[in-house]
């Protein structure tokens, strides 16, 4: 199971949550087929669902635990209704291709996403936020697994 793409999204509206999009290559049956993960940062105990999360969060709460996560959605088609649920609007702002040449596996993406996590544990509302956990997940890929 390797990574074909990556894509990096906003949500519109508030908040500007940022979040990113995998799209894994894998073979059924000799036929290749597509899934759909995503991986986004929000506090520990908001609302999964971004749709109503508005929740006022102080510059020194650094002890407040991040929560990443990742969501397994299927194949893009099963993926879009999910996705619009989830996030409600949101629109494309890149997308990096790797070829299969230096294309990195679901264990190396997972190792990278883990290694982010680490990294900053904590959510801080002007340091370690979505935009952060999408900004060093992304950038490190493309450095790692350059095309």
């Amino acid at each position: 199971c390797v990574l074909a793409r990556m894509e990096y999204y906003k949500c519109a509206g508030h908040p500007e949550h940022e979040f990113l999009l995998f799209y894994f290559r894998h073979w059924i049956d000799s036929c290749s087929a597509q899934a759909v993960v995503s991986a986004d940062r929000a506090m520990q105990g908001q609302n999964r669902s971004l749709r109503q999360s508005s929740e006022l969060v102080s510059p020194s709460s650094s002890d407040t635990n991040a929560y990443d996560s990742i969501s397994i959605y299927g194949s893009p088609h099963d993926a879009a209704p999910e996705l619009q649920v989830r996030y409600t609007q949101y629109s494309r702002l890149c997308t990096f291709d790797f070829p299969l040449s230096s294309a990195p596996s679901a264990l190396q993406v997972s190792t990278v996403l883990s290694l982010v996590h680490l990294q900053a544990p904590a959510y801080h509302l002007y340091e370690n936020q979505c935009y952060w956990f999408s900004s060093a997940v992304w950038g490190s890929l493309k450095v790692l697994f350059p095309d």
